[in-house]
């Protein structure tokens, strides 16, 4: 993960990322197995994600929902 993020990156945890996205952690979970956003496994077999992506991915998703003319 150190080659991956720089230095004061922020990381979250799978809790942070449902929070911030207000989605439930199921739905987390069903973004990482369909590779939609990226994460990193820690020894300890936690997931953390870089704030970076998880905004990309975000955004990806908004704009996805407004093609298709669905609310968020």
């Amino acid at each position: 993960m150190s080659n991956e993020s720089g230095p004061g990156e922020k990381l979250l945890t799978k809790g942070e990322v449902a929070q911030l996205c207000r989605v439930e952690i199921r739905t987390v979970d069903r973004w990482v197995a369909a590779g939609k956003i990226k994460c990193y496994r820690i020894p300890s077999g936690r997931l953390l994600f870089r704030q970076r992506d998880v905004l990309l991915a975000t955004d990806r998703r908004q704009e996805r929902v407004a093609q298709n003319g669905r609310s968020a």
